[in-house]
């Protein structure tokens, strides 16, 4: 049985209920829009929430944080509820996904984000952000080549992927003198996870 305190240490009771009207918000529209692909509460909890707590970990409380891809609102959504004194934009180009998105954010009441409904590209004009994340979007390349308005000396890229191998060959085509990075395998027991951390030099 799914043991969400157990799960979540150091998550205090008001955030471990918000996870849990967010996760039940997501089911519900899946039902008739199909946002994502998950069958249930537990399902959603280890596959998206587990796999995107290690990014609001490495957020400071000052950072501006924008999210590519929202989607499901994975990490988007659960970087707001956790960090609710850090500005949060969520990029989407989806309207259906947009809607959740609001319905989510009016719900639980994240008065710190912010929704953008347009496909982003290197021409963008959305401002500067301490952090970008993004989750299941695009190769690594391509999401720094259209971010390359949104960034400053100090923004940090944090991205969710897959395995080591594909990892290796999104960086291949990167300019890594200019860049400083960091793979860290994360704790994932349902699939290989990895946390690319990605700054400028």
């Amino acid at each position: 049985m799914l043991d969400i305190n157990k799960a979540l240490p150091g998550v205090n009771k008001q955030n471990i209920e918000k996870i849990k009207t967010f996760i039940n918000l997501a089911l519900e529209f899946n039902q008739t829009h199909n946002i994502f692909v998950r069958k249930d509460f537990k399902e959603v909890f280890e596959k998206d929430i587990v796999d995107c707590l290690p990014v609001a970990s490495e957020i400071e409380k000052s950072d501006s944080v924008l999210d590519l891809g929202s989607g499901g609102g994975f990490p988007g959504i659960l970087i707001s509820l956790l960090r609710p004194k850090n500005e949060v934009s969520l990029v989407e180009s989806s309207s259906k996904k947009c809607y959740f998105l609001k319905k989510t954010i009016d719900e639980l009441n994240l008065n710190n984000t912010k929704i953008i409904n347009e496909n982003i590209n290197e021409h963008n004009n959305v401002g500067k952000y301490d952090i970008i994340t993004a989750r299941a979007f695009a190769d690594i390349n391509k999401i720094i080549n259209i971010t390359k308005n949104n960034i400053t000396p100090k923004t940090k890229y944090l991205l969710l992927k897959g395995t080591i191998k594909k990892i290796n060959k999104e960086m291949e085509v990167l300019n890594t003198k200019q860049l400083t990075y960091e793979i860290i395998e994360l704790d994932n027991k349902q699939a290989e996870r990895h946390l690319v951390k990605i700054g400028l030099k």
